[in-house]
């Protein structure tokens, strides 16, 4: 009966071994998926900074648009301007003042 006891102890260290295996596995598995959830975070943080990136240019032109629409309608006013006071000359001219 003195084996009883050493045979426990073997159960006991193959029961710890696999319990010690199967922790090990999930740590590994818990790694991985910590590595893929970081490769997602920096795959999706690349595409916002395109975006950004993008919409940043977009902006840009459109102000730049928005400035030369501007310049071109002061351009349109100052030839108004002169328009108006050629023709109030003309008529001055005509009306003999």
């Amino acid at each position: 009966m003195a084996w009883i006891p050493l045979a426990a102890n073997v159960v006991q260290m193959i029961t710890q071994h696999g319990v010690d295996a199967a922790q090990q596995t999930m740590l590994s598995m818990d790694e991985t998926h910590q590595l893929v959830l970081q490769a997602r975070e920096m795959q999706h943080q690349a595409v916002m900074d395109d975006r950004s990136e993008a919409f940043n240019e977009a902006i840009q032109e459109r102000s730049e648009r928005m400035r030369e629409r501007e310049l071109l309608q002061d351009l349109n006013m100052s030839d108004r301007k002169i328009d108006d006071k050629i023709t109030k000359d003309w008529i001055g001219l005509i009306r003999g003042q």
